[in-house]
């Protein structure tokens, strides 16, 4: 069980990190490796009035955390059923 836990949270962090880049760049509509700007994606409303106010990190870090963790959750289940 415990090594379930540990994979599942090495995965976590990764996903996390590359989802908060995907989503600020995203939104920012700039690649976070090059620095370029480029259209990575369809961007809300709401998604641009917290960058026009300078939120859209905090709202990142939002959608990151949610993504991971339904990720990592799919992981862990399937891990528990399989292993």
């Amino acid at each position: 069980m415990n090594i379930k836990i540990i994979i599942v949270g090495i995965l976590f962090l990764y996903l996390f990190v590359t989802n908060y880049m995907g989503a600020v760049g995203r939104i920012e509509r700039k690649n976070q490796l090059t620095g370029e700007y480029e259209d990575l994606g369809p961007v809300s409303e709401k998604e641009e009035i917290a960058f026009m106010e300078g939120r859209h990190k905090r709202l990142a870090i939002v959608q990151a955390l949610i993504g991971s963790l339904i990720w990592s959750g799919i992981v862990f289940g399937l891990m528990s059923i399989f292993i």
